[in-house]
Formats: structure tokens, sequence, C-alpha cells
């Protein structure tokens, strides 16, 4: 007998190092999971720019409603501006944060360039106070990118692109051909005029030379030629009107452009419909009772005494049973928070002028844009 309490016991202790090891064994590879989990989770942060022991950091998100696909920023005593920070296949996903890494020299700030998806056209904004940012949100109105800057003391400030950098390169070169057309009327209009003032030159002294060759013609044959009349007319209205040219006309162009529908953007967004809650739910139980057949009053644990005072009263007797469903106690049921997806304006639709070319006011000739 104490043989058998003996094994029983040494079983009983096995059992309990196995099951303690077991447990151990599963808290370790919960911890290792976890730490796998939370160094993943470090990986999958992304950044702009490289952080150097130089560089300064901010935060930056896209509220624009579309991909970014350009970024670039240089410092604003620089020239030009850094290759695109987004690699090749890169973008900055709607409502997307990620870390920028930006070199600025001393007393300077810093210049940002911001390119959207699908989109021909750049914008740039000048003098961001990397000192006093602690975060940008990239935000698009009026078919225009801004910067919603938030400064270090909670404060808000929103930048505008600089003039020349909403427009397309299609339009800077167009604008670009444009003044050099002009440039070219103009020297043409001065080569002209060069021209008719050296063929007026030529003109006067020829005359002088004529003049002084037939007053002494005529000093030497004046006796002769007052005697007879002249058989030549006179050419000094032909001389004038072969002067008399008419102005050059110089072209006044005017832009002409046409009317363009430009679509409504917006976004879709999760919209809560019915926040989370918990409900208490009954639970229920058949139970028996018993019931008097002479007066139907529930008589369950009272069935003796009950027909007995009948039975004296002389009003007969007997009970049945009847099975009734009663709440024995409450479960708690959790429901989660319903959203559903909805469709928000960011720009209504509205209209744009479109340069198409010029024409110019005085003698209807066109010309591209």
């Amino acid at each position: 007998m104490k043989t058998k309490q003996i094994l029983m016991a040494g079983a009983l202790a096995l059992s309990m190092v196995l099951s303690g090891g077991m447990l151990t064994g599963c808290s370790n590879s919960s911890n290792t999971k976890d730490t796998k989990t939370t160094e993943v989770a470090k990986k999958e942060v992304k950044t702009l720019g490289k952080k150097t022991k130089d560089s300064k950091s901010l935060k930056m998100t896209n509220n624009t409603g579309k991909k970014i696909t350009v970024f670039e920023t240089k410092s604003s005593s620089e020239e030009s501006f850094s290759d695109n920070l987004l690699e090749d296949g890169d973008a900055v996903k709607n409502k997307e944060e990620r870390t920028l890494y930006c070199t600025v020299k001393e007393n300077d700030k810093l210049d940002v360039k911001v390119g959207l998806q699908d989109e021909d056209k750049t914008f740039v904004f000048k003098d961001v106070d990397t000192e006093d940012t602690k975060k940008v949100d990239v935000s698009l109105k009026d078919d225009k990118v801004n910067l919603d800057v938030t400064k270090k003391d909670g404060s808000t400030a929103t930048l505008t692109p600089s003039e020349d950098s909403a427009k397309t390169e299609d339009e800077k070169k167009d604008e670009t051909e444009v003044k050099q057309e002009e440039k070219k009327e103009e020297k043409k209009e001065e080569t002209a005029k060069a021209d008719t003032s050296n063929k007026s030159n030529s003109s006067e002294s020829k005359k002088n030379n004529i003049a002084s060759t037939s007053s002494n013609s005529n000093k030497n044959n004046s006796s002769s030629s007052s005697s007879k009349p002249s058989s030549k007319p006179s050419n000094n209205n032909s001389s004038n009107s072969n002067n008399s040219k008419p102005a050059k006309h110089t072209h006044n162009w005017v832009a002409q452009y046409k009317t363009v529908n430009v679509p409504e953007q917006g976004h879709n967004e999760q919209v809560l419909v019915q926040a989370a809650y918990d409900e208490q739910v009954p639970i229920t139980e058949m139970k028996a009772h018993d019931i008097c057949n002479v007066c139907g009053a529930d008589i369950t644990n009272n069935v003796t005494a009950h027909t007995k005072a009948h039975a004296l009263a002389y009003e007969g007797g007997g009970w049945h049973t009847e099975w009734k469903e009663e709440v024995t106690g409450y479960q708690t049921v959790h429901h989660d928070a319903v959203y559903e997806t909805r469709y928000v304006v960011d720009s209504p639709a509205t209209t744009k002028q479109e340069l198409t070319g010029y024409k110019c006011s005085g003698c209807g000739k066109t010309k591209a844009n």
C-alpha cells in the first residue's frame, strides 16, 4: 500500500515538472513572437531622405487625396533641387505619414518641390522654417497643392506655392517661345527702321549731288536755257511719293483663352454609423411548476397543504405540472463598431481659362501659344 502511494506521488511530481516546462516553453515562444513583431513594425517605418548627423527631421502627412510621386528639397541658398527622394515605383499614399530628413545650411531655410500622380506640373514652396516647424501636412485646394505647417508652439500656417511653380512645363515653354517671338519682331522693326534711315540719308546725298550738278549746268547754259522752255517735266512730286512709305505695322498680341471644365475632386472616408457596445442577453431555462386544478394557483413546493385545504372545504382537489421558461442569468455580448464608406468632396467642379494662342488686335493674325 505504501509502495503504491510513493509511486503515485512520484508520478504527480513528474507531471507538475513537465507541465511547468511546457508552460515555460509557451511563455518564451510568445515573447519571441512579440519581439519579432516589434522588429517587423520598426522595419516598416518609411522615410524621405537619409538620416545623417547634420539632418533635421519633420513629420510629413499626405492629405491631398492623391499619391505624391515627386518630393524634392534643397537649402534656400542652393540653385537646384536634389533628385526625387521617392524611388521608382514608390509613392506617398493618401493619409500616409512619413519622416522627412533634410539638411539645411546655417541661417538658411528649406525649399520644397511636390508633384502628384498623373499631373505634369509641380509645386514649389520657398523658405520653410525648419527650426520652428514640428510637422507638415500636404493638402490640395483649388487644384493647387498647399503646405499646412504646424509650428512647435502649436500654431498653424498655410504656405502657398510660388506663382511660376504651378505652371506646367508646356505652359512655361509656350511663354518662353512667345517672348522670343516678340524679341524677333522687335529686332526686325529696329532693322527696318535702320534700313529706312540709311536709304533716306542716301537719297538726300544723291539729291544734293544732283542739285550741285544741275546748278553748275544752269550757270554754263543760262542764255540758251532762258530762251528755250524745258522739255522735261519736274520730278519733285515723283521723288516725294517714293519717300513717303507707309508706317510698318507692329503686332499687338492679345492672349486667347478657352473655358475648360475641371471635374470634381474627392475621396472616400470611413464614417462611424454605430459605436461599439455591450449587450446583456438573458439566459433562460425550462422549469416545472405545480398548478392547482381547482383555483389555478402555482402550488410548487406546497402541493400537500394546498390540496388539503381544498379537500377540507369540500372543493375537490388535484393538481398538474406545467413547464415555464425562466431567466436564470445574463450573458454579455460585445458588438463591434459599424462603419460605412462615404464620398467626401474636396473641391467642387469648376471651370478655368486655358491659353490657346495669341491674336493681333490690329490685323487679326494669329499664332500658337
